[in-house]
């Protein structure tokens, strides 16, 4: 309402939480432990009022006009995995309800994982709602270069693209974008957004989820082409 537009970081641990940076997963009564094997859903990723932001990668070898695929850095003792699945708490909002039941329907695999393992009902908040590159960057820290990565990499990109967004919607007049997931899973977007098909998010002693076309729990709608999504946010009024 304020138009003001919040935007949060889907986890490096793919389907696991986090507890001082390291994976944590749930107990069957859903406490966290260290060896666990029931998914952890991050907070406040999961709040439906926030947009989540996972992360993508480029293959190795590839070229910036080859496809993305999800964050898979399977590194010894920071492995990265874009963070990604269903809420324990929040209902299912209405935006995302059609993007949800189709991955549901058509590429869940129920078989994949045990009974209890994650939050099946089919009637919760699923997350991230979108992504970006998340490794790597290369930054100066202390005078030094230094490759980062992770979806507090990614989230910055997309909050950076609203900005430049609303810079221009203000420049002609216009409000700010607000709250953006409705228009996010909404199909007059599809077009700005590159649809993401390869990687999982692995946590928890399982491969996670799969990324497929359209919504999924490891990338979300996918990652946008901001020359599109800049046409598209200006012809709104």
């Amino acid at each position: 309402m304020m138009g003001t537009s919040v935007i949060y970081s889907s986890g490096d641990n793919g389907v696991a939480g986090e507890f001082n940076f390291t994976a944590i997963c749930l107990n069957s009564k859903h406490q966290e432990v260290a060896n666990g094997t029931v998914f952890n859903p991050s907070f406040p990723s999961t709040c439906p009022y926030v947009t989540s932001v996972g992360a993508t990668q480029m293959n190795p070898g590839s070229t910036v006009d080859d496809p993305e695929v999800a964050a898979m850095v399977d590194l010894p003792v920071t492995p990265f995995f874009s963070g990604g699945g269903f809420s324990n708490v929040f209902p299912l909002p209405e935006y995302q309800k059609h993007a949800v039941e189709n991955y549901a329907q058509r590429y869940l695999k129920p078989s994949s994982f045990v009974p209890g393992q994650y939050n099946n009902s089919g009637n919760v908040r699923a997350y991230p709602d979108i992504s970006a590159n998340g490794a790597f960057y290369l930054v100066v820290m202390d005078g030094e270069f230094q490759l980062m990565f992770g979806t507090s990499a990614s989230a910055p990109v997309i909050a950076s693209m609203i900005t430049l967004i609303n810079d221009a919607r203000i420049t002609a007049g216009k409000k700010t974008v607000g709250f953006l997931n409705p228009y996010i899973y909404n199909p007059v977007y599809s077009s700005a957004f590159n649809d993401i098909i390869g990687g999982s998010n692995p946590g928890c002693g399982t491969d996670g989820f799969n990324a497929t076309p359209g919504w999924d729990p490891v990338t979300g709608v996918g990652t946008p082409n901001f020359e599109k999504l800049l046409q598209i946010f200006l012809q709104l009024p």
